[in-house]
């Protein structure tokens, strides 16, 4: 019986046409000239290695990691590469007999083959990498990757390297003390190609992704310790951050140096700060005293108190000069900050490390600065409901740091005055 007549395929030929016109090809398969004779008898091949991944962006005059993959037994004789920029004719890049070394990792050969991005590839452009693999007996086996030619990393300091946070001279940084460096990556670049009608530009070009930024620090002329990772800050695009690092323990006169590595497809870059010169810190060795007073019947020169001279401030003075005032009474003694001073509560860890015993200027800023990065409100001008034993670190009118003590708390009742007894160290 004849099942599949003349006319049959005739009426078969415009589906047959219209199934293989929608299949999806690579925008470069077009542009392939390299044979493949791939069969039945071609061998396995594999590219790239599990912890050697191929980027999809590598920038003009990289060294790519490649790598190709193969069984001992199935008898490779050479590798061939190929090359499509930008939809050009495909080009012969080179030639390599199998040499292969046994990688534990996959149980196969595994063979690195030289392969750098062309020079003058313009930013933006794709290009596909086609290998072939020969084996004895004539067959063949096609591999391939595409990426993208995209600018190398950058890393600089921005306008502001350095930024101190307990606002302190550079010259009067000690242990402990907290330093933001300002860093940009990629300056000027974009992470994604942009979509048409829109091109890309000199102005902004394609960049590389950083993978991530690493901070180390060296004593001294030591070796470099790593202290800090940030993953995936940049897909290319443009990026400014502020990077916080804290100098080390036990580095008091000697000095600390910081550096940031941005490390990308086979690209590391660094960038390294001045060294700090660790001083000892700067003691808050004045001790004053103070009280006021607050309730229906108190004296109205007797509520507030100016830090910095020591003495109470009269009712028909400016806020400016108040630093501290009785603000309410009722369910507890509150204070508060008529002007830009600010406080924040010292917590009981803090002070089991000797805070207020010995008191430094250093410690203060840093812990203003800390505390206010963990929650903005724990800094504030008001202190709220005060207790006997409350230590406070105080940054008067935006200027001068102290420490301040509560002594003793009298609370209002039946009308009468509440009473604040403290005490507070300053340079």
């Amino acid at each position: 019986m004849n099942f599949f007549s003349t006319k049959n395929l005739l009426l078969a030929l415009p589906v047959l046409g219209l199934l293989l016109g929608g299949c999806k090809k690579n925008e470069l398969d077009d542009y392939f000239h390299a044979p493949t004779n791939e069969s039945s008898d071609s061998g396995f091949a594999g590219l790239g290695l599990p912890r050697v991944p191929l980027s999809p962006r590598y920038a003009p005059g990289d060294a790519v990691p490649l790598y190709v993959t193969y069984n001992e037994t199935d008898q490779l004789r050479d590798i061939t590469v190929f090359q499509v920029v930008n939809k050009a004719d495909s080009v012969q890049t080179g030639v390599y007999p199998a040499n292969g070394a046994f990688n534990a990792s996959g149980g196969l050969l595994a063979q690195a083959v030289p392969y750098t991005v062309p020079a003058n590839a313009a930013n933006g452009v794709p290009v596909r990498v086609d290998v072939t693999l020969t084996f004895q007996n004539g067959a063949k086996r096609l591999r391939r990757f595409t990426y993208t030619v995209a600018q190398p990393i950058t890393l600089k300091f921005g306008a502001t390297p350095a930024t101190y946070r307990n606002t302190l001279a550079a010259t009067a940084q000690s242990e402990g003390d907290i330093i933001g460096y300002s860093l940009i990556t990629n300056e000027t670049g974009i992470g994604a190609l942009p979509t048409p009608p829109a091109v890309l530009t000199a102005a902004n070009p394609l960049f590389k992704a950083v993978d991530s930024l690493t901070t180390f620090y060296r004593i001294g002329t030591g070796a470099p310790v790593r202290v800090g990772v940030i993953r995936n800050p940049s897909n290319g695009a443009a990026n400014t951050r502020t990077v916080d690092v804290t100098i080390p323990r036990n580095t008091n006169g000697q000095p600390v140096t910081y550096s940031f590595t941005a490390y990308g497809a086979v690209q590391a870059v660094t960038v390294t700060a001045p060294p700090i010169n660790v001083t000892n810190p700067t003691a808050l060795a004045t001790l004053r005293t103070g009280r006021i007073s607050g309730g229906p019947n108190a004296t109205p020169d007797s509520l507030a108190f100016n830090l910095r001279t020591g003495l109470i401030e009269p009712a028909a003075n400016p806020a400016t000069a108040k630093d501290l005032f009785v603000s309410g009474v009722s369910g507890g003694v509150y204070l508060s900050a008529a002007n830009t001073t600010r406080y924040t509560k010292i917590t009981p860890l803090q002070l089991d490390r000797g805070f207020y015993s010995a008191p430094t200027a250093n410690a203060v800023g840093t812990a203003l600065y800390a505390n206010g990065v963990a929650s903005a409100a724990s800094v504030s001008a008001d202190l709220g409901p005060v207790a006997a034993g409350d230590v406070y670190a105080v940054r008067i009118r935006a200027a001068e740091f102290a420490l301040l003590r509560i002594l003793s708390v009298k609370q209002s009742s039946a009308g009468s005055n509440a009473r604040v007894r403290f005490e507070y160290k300053t340079l």
